[in-house]
């Protein structure tokens, strides 16, 4: 499945609400195994938050390896993808990080900003 993100959001990659937007486009079939390919042409402004809800979300289901996999992002500046890593790794170390989920179970005040369970 190929999703135009300029068509779902504009120009703009900015917000939760816009990345949630996105993340509705294809997460039906990415969730029935298919590979999904988020096309960026045509976008200029990107914020971590938007690539939080749009596919950082993921990791609470997915393994970072299978997310690569069958998630292929084109056409993204390089800029961009650098925000989209650093929203991955957060996101793999706040899903899959023992360590941190200790801390969240044994103290649900101290959860990480900007992920509520």
């Amino acid at each position: 499945m190929k999703v135009r993100v300029r068509k779902i959001v504009g120009d703009g990659c900015m917000t939760c609400k816009d990345g949630e937007r996105l993340q509705r486009e294809f997460r039906e079939a990415f969730d029935r195994g298919e590979t999904v390919e988020l096309d960026f042409d045509k976008t200029r402004i990107f914020v971590t938050a938007f690539f939080n809800a749009a596919v950082a979300s993921l990791l609470e289901n997915y393994s970072r390896d299978e997310l690569e996999r069958r998630l292929k992002i084109v056409n993204l500046p390089l800029a961009a993808k650098e925000l989209l890593d650093h929203a991955l790794d957060n996101a793999d170390r706040i899903y899959h990080d023992p360590k941190l989920w200790e801390v969240r179970v044994g103290n649900p005040d101290r959860s990480p900003v900007g992920i509520n369970r």
